[in-house]
């Protein structure tokens, strides 16, 4: 129980330090009968957002995996721009005649642009894009979204955090816990990663066209060959099935649970869609995210634990019980930069039994508005 009272405690001393800094302005005491910790006044700014990670969390690989591939794409679609060019239309005398102004396909996931068509056209075209075209009619038919939560104590941590910052009106994100729209309706419309799949696919199909028309064993057909085969690599990477995890320990033992299954490339993709689609990325992720979303709060449950101590002479026993929390965090802004760090510690000495409830009950000695209890960073910084 006293582990418990530690962590929260400790959660409200990081929340008002964070609210400090977001807010730009001062930690003052909450009003009687807030439910919030502490009280920021002066605020500069009226509703930041910070999105909580813990040391568990597979969002930072899944967002670099994202922003991987949509650079990858990106790049794809320049290169068959500047490769898969359609030779000029001839009439019957060999003169050139101006080509049609190709009709612009959708690039969200309806019609003949869509996932559905984008299968379709894929299985149509090369034997690679029959495989990569039936994977992806699977996958329109059914999405699986694996995220990885954090430890027994990273979990309450991260909750009692939010909570706390949700209470100071910052905006919270917590993946781990759950990723946005993981449960909602499936919407690719406004997915970034979707939409660059799917003008990614506008792009095969144009080099698939360009080579029909290439004399072959030209260099130009060479060169159409080249970005279809790297767009092939591409997809076979993305659809590729997840890594088998390690075998169990002992084969003899038949109740060891199989090791769970990685989260395939495009399930993590995906994912990390998600968060960056509600941080306001849009296009190719080119354009950041919305101004609301510029920091990243990294925490991590260190120590934690309750002690019975039990205390024996000629008179009897006397036990008493005690207990307390480490948490460590860090603030950052989206490019790497550092805002603030620090540890927070709490711990109850040891009281006997009889003063358990007495004593569990009792509001703290401090509070995060005091500096006495503020063992962190975030106001000793110089300002950005």
């Amino acid at each position: 129980m006293f582990t418990y009272k530690a962590v929260e405690e400790n959660s409200q001393v990081i929340a008002c330090d964070i609210a400090r800094y977001l807010f730009q302005g001062d930690v003052t005491e909450a009003p009687a009968g807030s439910h919030a910790p502490c009280a920021i006044s002066n605020p500069a700014q009226s509703t930041p957002g910070i999105v909580i990670i813990s040391s568990d969390s597979s969002l930072i690989s899944d967002f670099q995996l994202w922003r991987a591939d949509m650079a990858t794409m990106s790049a794809l679609e320049s290169r068959a721009n500047d490769v898969c060019v359609a030779p000029e239309a001839k009439n019957e005398n060999g003169q050139e005649t101006p080509a049609q102004p190709p009709q612009r396909k959708s690039r969200g996931l309806t019609g003949s642009g869509g996932l559905a068509g984008t299968a379709a056209a894929l299985a149509k075209l090369t034997p690679q894009g029959a495989a990569i075209g039936a994977a992806l009619e699977m996958f329109s038919s059914s999405q699986t979204v694996t995220s990885v939560v954090g430890t027994v104590q990273n979990p309450a941590l991260l909750n009692e955090v939010a909570r706390e910052l949700r209470s100071l009106n910052v905006l919270v994100l917590v993946p781990e816990l759950y990723n946005p729209n993981a449960l909602g309706a499936t919407d690719y419309t406004n997915s970034p990663y979707m939409q660059n799949l799917g003008g990614l696919y506008s792009s095969y199909e144009k080099c698939a066209k360009a080579k029909a028309g290439a004399t072959e064993n030209s260099p130009e057909a060479a060169s159409i060959d080249g970005v279809i085969g790297a767009m092939d690599t591409f997809l076979k990477a993305v659809l590729a099935a997840p890594a088998a995890g390690p075998a169990p320990g002992n084969p003899a033992d038949k109740t060891a649970e199989p090791p769970a299954a990685p989260p395939s490339h495009l399930a993590a993709v995906l994912s990390a869609d998600e968060v960056a689609k509600q941080m306001g990325f849009t296009g190719n992720g080119a354009s950041g995210s919305s101004a609301t979303w510029q920091h990243v709060l990294w925490l991590k449950a260190l120590e934690s634990g309750g002690s019975v101590n039990r205390q024996s002479n000629l008179f009897g026993t006397k036990v008493t019980f005690g207990g307390g929390a480490v948490d460590t965090y860090s603030v950052f802004r989206l490019n790497g930069e550092l805002v603030c760090s620090g540890n927070v510690f709490n711990f109850q000495s040891p009281v006997r039994t009889k003063d358990l409830q007495k004593t569990f009950r009792a509001a703290p000695e401090d509070n995060p508005a005091k500096r006495s209890m503020l063992h962190s960073t975030c106001a000793m910084l110089p300002p950005s």
